[in-house]
């Protein structure tokens, strides 16, 4: 079980993160959307999305990151312009490679350690709600696709 200081700094951690992520979120939320009335129109604005939001400056990846090799296979699948299955699973190994090699690490040493600002550990979690959010919204668009 935690201490109560960890407990404390992930409940500030968590309620800071609630609010920055309401931007993102939303614009995802729209998209969702958007796919029910103009499917076109939400693929398009689902791979700005997906664009800017998975940057390598957006992720803060160094080059030497184990998520280097994933991220360039979301940008392969996304040159193909197809919300299929291949992006899907890009984007699915992207999340399970950022949480084992990122977030996992940057928690450990958030809550142990004071070498991780609070800034830092803010950054990788949300880009860890980030990547869950594009993954939320290409599955809604998948399942509106085959309604159509």
């Amino acid at each position: 079980m935690p201490a109560p200081r960890e407990l404390e700094r992930l409940g500030g951690l968590f309620d800071s993160i609630s609010e920055r992520s309401k931007p993102f979120l939303d614009e995802c939320s729209k998209t969702k959307f958007l796919a029910v009335s103009d499917y076109s129109s939400a693929t398009s604005e689902y791979m700005k999305l997906v664009t800017k939001a998975l940057s390598e400056d957006g992720l803060g990846l160094s080059k030497k990151s184990d998520c280097q090799s994933s991220l360039s296979n979301v940008q392969s699948a996304l040159e193909s312009k197809r919300l299929d299955k291949g992006l899907l699973q890009a984007l699915e190994d992207l999340r399970a490679t950022y949480l084992e090699s990122m977030v996992k690490p940057a928690f450990k040493t958030y809550l142990h350690e004071d070498s991780l600002t609070k800034t830092d550990i803010e950054k990788v979690y949300m880009n860890a709600l980030k990547i869950d959010g594009l993954i939320e919204v290409i599955q809604f668009l998948n399942r509106v696709r085959r309604l159509r």
